[in-house]
């Protein structure tokens, strides 16, 4: 009978222990389940709730529960830009055996840790592994946050297929018609744009602005009637819609936000109006965009402006904004080569820093070893220091072929900002010439096609590939501008196959040999004639330049390529295209005295994306 007393007694124990456990993590659920609702309008109060679900997680030793509390914490720190606590919290998780869901969203939150430092490679990779982790836990709304922030990174990196491949793989597992929804919608939007699937575009533009109109995203909308103003904006032949959106745009800015930046919206209806030849109301918008513009949007705003009030006929103020523009152009090529420079010396001074840490913390083990047991310390030692040798060298070779790509691409920018032709000095003094002589229309027609090359130049001289149409329309008014310059009869022909108008070569590269046959093959003769041909060859795109010159008798094509220092730059880009893109150029020249000068330039058939 006292055996069975003592029974029951352990039993009601026992009892009341598995109902206080039970009340304790109901308490601790609410506890974190109140944090998240205070977040984000009572932070510390926030703070004061999780830090209460942290502490008796601890005391009841629930492994779970702590687990879901430090994540908690973490967001928290995530939110006040506290990176390092936030990041010592997550690892602290990723140290306990986690239910998936628990340690997929660990594994989001180190990703949001680096996106927020700007650090886009590192985040990625970690919600990437998120993903894959939130996978096999079928948790959907984690998994489509995960997809959607791979996607936005992807984005931002121009990887544009994949930003498109995660974006609508999260818009598959979204309900429709939800806030949600409209969140990936208007990302996608960008994508598509850049991918030019238009009608893709257009669909989900429309669908986009339905749903911030059900939920009063006026926020969203002012970004998706921006987004269809400059998408109308490229076809002539809906410039109304492009003004409309524009507008309605820029009245939603204004509505949420009187200090609003309007900068980008006021250039876009600017440019649209420019584009209509309405030069007034272009001017109206520009002026009002252009205090608060810098660097190379300020470019383009001073660009339109020299344009639009060389549409009105108004020249000394097209020439000051045109000399406004050429000044922050040089600012800005100055500032881009010195930020590369700065990036390769930070990449190589935090390497070199990682060296050394990681050789510190590895003589460290080895005291260690050496202390414990001296014949371990010897057989591991040899080991360590083979395994080390063998990393060391793998890792220094690695480094080496980065650092050797980098430096090849950063002069092939080099390059490619010297190419500036230095005929410019003598257009501008042709332009004063035909103003002086009041040659309104020539003058007209000769600012029009010299605006159109220096706006080639400047904005494909970080670009390392343009279309053959882009390339061909700087060529015609370079070749327009050299027209000038000849008194006798010339003929400057170019003529380009079709289907090749999207491929891709390099700019400005076939501008030093037309220069060379101007200045070499016909500058003396009379009845010049210069022709140039883009053919369209199987795999590659073949251009000649063609000139009835004197010609040279030769037996090394090469020899004739040094009468010009831009040619041998040209050269120095070759090899720079070959050894970064494995893009090889091959030149051909052929010329005899009296029957003129053939170049031929071989180039690989690219295609736009």
């Amino acid at each position: 009978m006292r055996n069975l007393f003592f029974f029951l007694c352990a039993c009601f124990s026992f009892t009341l222990q598995v109902k206080a456990q039970t009340t304790n993590r109901q308490t601790i659920e609410s506890y974190i389940k109140k944090s998240k609702e205070l977040s984000q309008k009572a932070i510390d109060s926030s703070f004061l709730y999780i830090n209460k679900a942290t502490k008796l997680s601890i005391e009841i030793q629930d492994d779970t529960l702590l687990a879901k509390s430090l994540l908690q914490n973490s967001s928290l720190y995530l939110l006040t830009n506290r990176f390092k606590k936030a990041d010592s919290l997550l690892h602290l998780n990723l140290k306990e055996n986690l239910p998936l869901h628990i340690k997929g969203q660990t594994l989001h939150n180190l990703g949001t840790i680096q996106y927020k430092k700007q650090e886009f490679e590192k985040a990625l990779a970690l919600y990437i592994e998120a993903a894959k982790t939130t996978e096999k836990s079928k948790n959907k709304k984690l998994l489509v946050n995960t997809y959607t922030n791979i996607g936005v990174i992807n984005a931002r990196l121009q990887n544009f297929n994949n930003a498109q491949k995660y974006l609508e793989k999260a818009l598959g597992l979204i309900q429709n018609n939800t806030p949600l929804q409209l969140q990936v919608l208007v990302n996608l939007l960008g994508v598509y744009k850049n991918q030019k699937l238009y009608s893709k575009f257009e669909e989900s533009s429309f669908k986009t602005e339905a749903l911030a109109l059900k939920y009063n995203s006026k926020r969203i909308l002012a970004i998706v009637y921006n987004n269809l103003s400059d998408y109308y904006n490229s076809n002539t032949t809906h410039i109304n819609k492009a003004i409309f959106y524009g507008k309605k745009s820029i009245a939603i800015k204004k509505e949420l936000d009187h200090s609003a930046n309007l900068t980008y919206p006021y250039n876009n209806l600017g440019y649209t109006y420019l584009q209509n030849k309405q030069y007034k109301n272009a001017i109206s918008y520009l002026d009002s965009a252009l205090p608060t513009a810098k660097g190379l949007l300020k470019s383009y705003i001073l660009n339109n402006l020299k344009d639009a009030y060389l549409g009105l006929g108004d020249y000394k103020k097209a020439m000051f904004f045109a000399e406004l523009k050429d000044q922050i152009k040089d600012s800005l090529n100055s500032v881009a080569q010195k930020e590369k420079v700065t990036v390769i010396t930070e990449k190589y001074e935090s390497e070199k820093k990682e060296q050394e840490i990681q050789l510190l913390n590895s003589e460290n083990q080895l005291k260690e070893s050496k202390i414990k047991n001296q014949r371990s310390f010897l057989i591991g030692g040899i080991l360590a220091v083979l395994i080390f040798i063998a990393f060391a060298l793998l890792w220094f070779r690695n480094q080496k072929n980065k650092q050797s790509l980098q430096e090849a691409s950063l002069k092939h920018k080099l390059f490619q900002t010297q190419l500036n032709p230095h005929f410019l000095f003598h257009s501008l003094n042709s332009i004063q010439s035909f103003i002086y002589l009041n040659k309104k229309e020539d003058s007209l027609n000769y600012i029009s096609n010299y605006s159109k090359l220096m706006r080639s130049i400047f904005d494909n001289s970080s670009a390392d590939f343009i279309t053959i149409e882009e390339d061909v329309t700087a060529m015609r008014a370079y070749l327009a501008l050299q027209q000038v310059n000849f008194k006798n009869n010339v003929q400057l022909s170019i003529d380009v196959d079709e289907e090749i108008h999207t491929c891709l070569i390099p700019p400005m590269f076939i501008q030093p040999y037309i220069e060379n046959a101007i200045q070499h093959g016909i500058q003396h003769i009379e009845d010049g004639k210069i022709s140039i041909h883009y053919y369209n060859k199987p795999s590659t795109i073949e251009v000649t330049i063609f000139d009835n010159g004197k010609g040279f008798e030769s037996k090394n094509n090469n020899q004739l390529l040094e009468r010009k220092s831009s040619l041998q730059v040209t050269e120095q880009r070759i090899q720079n295209l070959k050894k970064t893109y494995n893009y090889t150029i091959t030149v051909n020249v052929t010329s005899t005295h009296n029957s003129g000068t053939k170049i031929k330039l071989t180039f690989p058939k690219k295609e736009t994306i």
